[in-house]
């Protein structure tokens, strides 16, 4: 099992940070093999002269301390030795600076799948596993012996919560004395995704149980330490003291070596998602080119199956028709022409000359002009000399042409009779 450190520090509202923690090297291999990795966090006590220096002292002699362990040495041993260490480090400073100082200290070490701490004060170290928190140290403060007065029944619950005096510590580096020291008689073993937690007053004093649970659930040590912190400063007071959170996060066999450490999930969540999304742009951007280049080939595809030349129409009113395409529909037209006499020049027994037209009398057209409202017929003209009256007459179209008339060819009137003669049936 590996371990991942996390931390996280605020001033608060005070004029000075008095709290102090630290690590051991987690690359300092030989000491993982036998001393496991450790974390500790101290409180510089407020009240006293040196408080920031004592907090700062305490936990570098503690860690200088611990890291001389050997491997023979076990680590509840090792863990009084540094203590004991630190305890005088803060001695001998309220000796040399004329004040008294103090300081709390919790610290904590995981080897092997297994934890092993001690305290001093009422910085607090606690477990979260599966959705639970559990307060592993005890306070060293006067309102454990108030409450231990309660569970006898020496006294009451109200007045000890009432107590002035429940705050004070009982037990701290740089007392007079010998301080009381809490420490676990057997190692606590660790799981995977277990939550180790060290933190000062400043911390478990504002938030709740459950709210350590929802700052640690998916996120790494460090990020969890980061969102109790701004949990706290949420519904921080005129009066927040320092807020120190360290942590350790127990990872599985691999886990955490980085695609999917805790923490990263969500990121890596996010990532492949818009991979996603930019896939389904691209396929769609595909398929609209493969369609525009479908079309564009139909195009010239439609254009080569279309006759090349436009479709006849019918002719309008007004066109010029062109002449029969062949020459039995000119034959078939120049006959037409013939029979109808008025719908083209006749010519003089084929060869190709024009006849002028019969010759009207101006009476006859005259007579006609006027008693008839209809156009004017003009009557078959005499028989030539020399001629029966009951022979037929010549084909119009084998007829000399003759010259015309004076007087001939309009009307009564001077003008020119434009009205055509119909043939008569």
């Amino acid at each position: 099992m590996r371990y991942q450190p996390g931390n996280a520090q605020h001033i608060g509202a005070r004029r000075e940070q008095q709290d102090s923690f630290g690590f051991s090297d987690p690359g300092d291999k030989k000491l993982l093999d036998h001393a496991g990795l450790l974390a500790i966090v101290s409180d510089g006590m407020g009240g006293l002269d040196n408080g920031s220096q004592a907090s700062s002292a305490a936990v570098r002699a503690f860690l200088v301390a611990y890291e001389r362990k050997q491997p023979a040495e076990a680590i509840p041993q090792a863990l009084h030795r540094s203590l004991e260490a630190a305890f005088s480090t803060v001695r001998t400073l309220n000796e040399t600076a004329g004040g008294h100082g103090g300081a709390t200290l919790v610290a904590a070490a995981a080897h092997d799948s297994k934890l092993y701490w001690v305290s001093v004060g009422d910085s607090r170290l606690y477990l979260m596993r599966r959705g639970r928190v559990i307060q592993l140290s005890r306070d060293h403060s006067y309102r454990e012996k108030l409450f231990d007065e309660v569970a006898v029944d020496r006294l009451g619950l109200s007045e000890a919560l009432s107590n002035p005096e429940r705050e004070h510590l009982t037990s701290y580096l740089g007392m007079n004395g010998t301080p009381e020291v809490d420490s676990n008689l057997k190692p606590l073993p660790l799981q995977a995704d277990d939550c180790v937690l060290l933190c000062t007053d400043g911390v478990h004093r504002v938030l709740s149980d459950q709210e350590f649970v929802t700052a640690f659930q998916g996120r790494s040590a460090s990020e969890a330490c980061e969102a109790m912190t701004e949990m706290v400063l949420a519904r921080a007071s005129q009066q927040q003291d320092n807020l120190t959170v360290a942590a350790l996060r127990c990872l599985g066999d691999g886990e955490g070596a980085g695609f999917w450490a805790p923490g990263r999930r969500s990121q890596v969540a996010l990532g492949i998602a818009g991979l996603l999304l930019c896939a389904n742009a691209f396929a769609a951007y595909r398929a609209v080119n493969l369609v525009r280049k479908q079309m564009e080939g139909a195009a010239p595809a439609a254009q080569k199956a279309s006759p090349s030349h436009p479709p006849k129409t019918a002719p309008q009113k007004g066109d010029r028709q062109a002449p029969p395409a062949d020459r039995d529909s000119r034959d078939s037209e120049e006959k037409k022409n013939v029979g109808a006499g008025a719908k083209g020049p006749a010519t003089d027994g084929g060869a190709g000359k024009p006849t002028a037209p019969s010759p009207v009398p101006s009476q006859l057209s005259n007579e006609k002009t006027e008693n008839s409202p209809g156009p004017s017929v003009a009557p078959t003209p005499p028989a030539p000399p020399g001629t029966a009256p009951d022979a037929p007459r010549a084909d119009p179209s084998k007829r000399e042409s003759t010259q015309e008339r004076p007087g001939h060819g309009r009307s009564a009137g001077g003008k020119n009779d434009d009205t055509k003669v119909p043939k008569k049936q």
